[in-house]
């Protein structure tokens, strides 16, 4: 019987653990100026690249990635936060790849100055996959 339902544990987490399908992506990035920028650091899988926010001619800004690479995991999310446990944070969405260049614009209500920090956060499991401070 422990047998059992050791088994069906294990089932359990290998189905709960299934991941998302992201794969590399390569947008052309927006133009502007850098306003502040930082470099991924690994948390509980490996991160890297750079993070910048920046602000193109027309006013719009941007959080832009680029040469990044993480794991895939599930239901992963970018979140902006002034620390890295996210009690507090605003989404900017979910990640859009786990490896290459892409960006979200960012609309008046993001707060990057207080939320410097660029989290890559599993929703579903709590898990801080990675980060860049904005400096």
């Amino acid at each position: 019987m422990l047998k059992l339902i050791s088994s069906f544990m294990l089932v359990l987490l290998l189905v709960s653990c299934k991941k998302s399908a992201l794969e590399n992506k390569d947008e052309t990035l927006p133009q502007g100026t850098t306003i502040v920028s930082g470099t991924f650091t690994g948390s509980s899988h490996p991160a890297r690249g750079t993070a910048k926010v920046t602000r193109d001619a027309a006013g719009k800004t941007f959080l832009v990635f680029e040469n990044f690479n993480t794991d895939n995991g599930p239901d992963l999310r970018v979140w902006l936060s002034s620390s890295n446990n996210a009690t507090t944070y605003q989404e900017v969405g979910v990640l859009k790849a786990v490896s290459g260049n892409f960006s979200y614009e960012l609309n008046a209500s993001v707060n990057y100055t207080v939320n410097n920090r660029v989290l890559i956060w599993c929703e579903d499991f709590s898990v801080l996959f990675g980060y860049a401070i904005l400096q």
